[in-house]
């Protein structure tokens, strides 16, 4: 594409005269010019038109618009604009990442390493044998190579056969499934292993109350949110978790909450139960019928209250939303000092100190600690007081 830098297509042409801040340039309509910039429309007309191995890296945001107007002019002059062989091969092959991965036989991940680090000799062979690809293209590759690309894809697709090369890619396609179950169902254990050792660690209890951290707003924090079921003296909490960098229950949180709340159908219960991400102490599931839910309530005496109703009377049941966790990330730096830490032991005589928490030895003077910061008491105590 070649870039027309004239008066016709500058922001700054107008009329008969150039608008450049000092310019004194008559308007001239065929002559390139220093001060050019592009206008409005002729920005949109050279990214809508330009080569896809310099349209997409700047879309992308990995070259800036000066680097992206430079490379066009190279291109215009015939230099050759290096381009990475992956990204070539899947828009010359018309091929998806995974589909690639499943023609050249290997996982995504041994594709994404060798895509962002280098290609190592032994897949250099590997790949270029399979692709009918010259291995100098893994070393370097320039746009000036593209047509050369194209015949191997020509002498690919005529050595191997469109069928057997459907069968490659689905293999990929197969690959990438597999991989997203395996880790949809890791995550899964993950999180159950975490609501089953978590899910009473928020229950409320009068002689550990929350304390609602407001003296730093150096920090974000973690919050959780009890929303309490309840008929008669039975009762039990479904818990929202959020993080925020504020303070409170303001109106677009609690319009989240009830958001979550009033989402909380069947197939909502079933999707986050799914996951392990459905936080709570009564057993909130959905009925095989998709039409109601079931849940348990407990009173003072640990009696069990069975309930199963409509997936849309559950907010008749919701009596309290209540903040009972605000965990924040860290105190400020200036006060996280290691000698008002309890994990600081100060060695006499000098001006270090063993950290437990690090198992080193480590300046007094400290401010910023990345570990286990654990205030004295009597800094727990002065903070309360002030």
């Amino acid at each position: 594409m070649k870039l027309n830098m004239t008066c016709k297509t500058c922001e700054f042409g107008s009329n008969e005269s150039c608008c450049a801040e000092n310019s004194k340039k008559s308007h001239q309509d065929d002559t390139e010019c220093g001060d050019w910039g592009a206008s409005l429309e002729y920005f949109s007309e050279i990214i809508d038109n330009a080569p896809w191995y310099i349209k997409e890296p700047y879309r992308r945001c990995h070259i800036g618009y000066d680097k992206f107007l430079e490379l066009l002019r190279k291109d215009d002059q015939g230099i050759g604009i290096e381009i990475n062989i992956y990204d070539a091969i899947e828009k010359v092959y018309e091929v998806t990442p995974w589909e690639l991965a499943g023609v050249l036989g290997v996982s995504i991940g041994v594709l994404g390493y060798a895509r962002t680090r280098e290609t190592v000799d032994k897949r250099k062979k590997q790949f270029s044998s399979r692709l009918h690809i010259p291995e100098s293209f893994f070393d370097r590759f320039l746009s000036t190579q593209l047509e050369a690309l194209k015949q191997c894809k020509e002498e690919f697709y005529e050595f191997y056969g469109s069928e057997t090369i459907k069968k490659f890619k689905q293999n990929g396609i197969d690959a990438m499934h597999l991989k997203f179950e395996e880790d949809a169902a890791h995550d899964k254990i993950l999180n159950e292993q975490y609501r089953e050792e978590h899910q009473y660690k928020y229950q409320h209890e009068e002689k550990n109350k929350m304390y609602h951290d407001l003296s730093d707003d150096y920090k974000s924090r973690d919050y959780v949110i009890a929303i309490t079921v309840k008929e008669g003296e039975y009762y039990g909490n479904i818990f929202y978790e959020y993080n925020y960098g504020g303070y409170g229950l303001s109106i677009s949180i609690m319009r989240n909450i009830l958001d979550f709340v009033e989402n909380l159908d069947c197939e909502e219960i079933d999707a986050l139960n799914e996951e392990g991400l459905l936080n709570n102490n009564i057993g909130l599931k959905s009925d095989i019928n998709g039409k109601e839910i079931h849940f348990e309530l407990k009173n003072e005496r640990g009696d069990i209250l069975k309930k199963t109703i409509p997936e849309g009377e559950l907010q008749k049941y919701i009596v309290a939303y209540e903040m009972i966790r605000c965990d924040g990330h860290g105190m400020k730096k200036e006060r996280r000092r290691c000698s008002s830490c309890q994990n600081f032991k100060p060695i006499e005589g000098c001006a270090k100190g063993n950290c437990t928490a690090r198992g080193d030895v480590v300046q007094r003077s400290r401010i910023i600690c990345a570990f286990d910061y654990v205030p004295n008491k009597n800094e727990c105590f002065n903070e309360d007081i002030s």
